[in-house]
């Protein structure tokens, strides 16, 4: 490939993962809006999500395509760098066992699962937010009810004049 275009890349990588844009931009943490934005050449994607993106796309050309795109933005990134820093490196050891025959920094996981965690607390804590006041709705409606119930009576025995 002459000359690498990243619009191309991501655009044949996202159909070969076969998802949505939205889809990808929910497993690469980015906005629909910047996933179209790469696909028509407006922005590029950073380092970090063209590696994570790496580690989604399986052995095929459009993967050969995206170590070039990664190689070029390394060097873009980095250009005082000696050059010898592998694609390999950069992406840590391989996991024997995992879902994926490629590596993935362990730092990274880590980090994933920090923020995994933090999220999952946070919704607990919603839920349970939501669930209080879901409560407070159900008692105000019992309450308004009884009233309504009340005024009928009132109604009922009050003299017509």
């Amino acid at each position: 490939m002459a000359e690498l275009n990243v619009s191309q890349v991501v655009r044949r990588v996202r159909d070969k993962l076969q998802v949505s844009q939205e889809g990808l931009s929910r497993l690469l943490n980015a906005t629909k809006g910047a996933v179209q934005h790469w696909e028509r050449g407006r922005n590029r994607p950073d380092l970090a999500r063209l590696l994570a993106m790496r580690q989604l796309c399986p052995p095929s050309p459009e993967r050969k395509d995206l170590d070039a795109l990664i190689r070029k933005t390394q060097e873009e990134v980095s250009p005082l760098s000696d050059g010898k820093t592998s694609l390999r490196d950069m992406i840590g050891p391989s996991r024997k066992g995992g879902k994926f025959a490629f590596g993935f920094p362990r730092e990274g996981l880590d980090v994933l699962r920090r923020e995994n965690q933090r999220l999952h607390r946070q919704v607990t804590k919603l839920q349970l937010a939501l669930d209080k006041k879901s409560e407070q709705i159900r008692i105000l409606e019992d309450l308004a009810k009884d009233l309504q119930r009340e005024m009928a009576k009132l109604r009922a025995t009050e003299p017509l004049s």
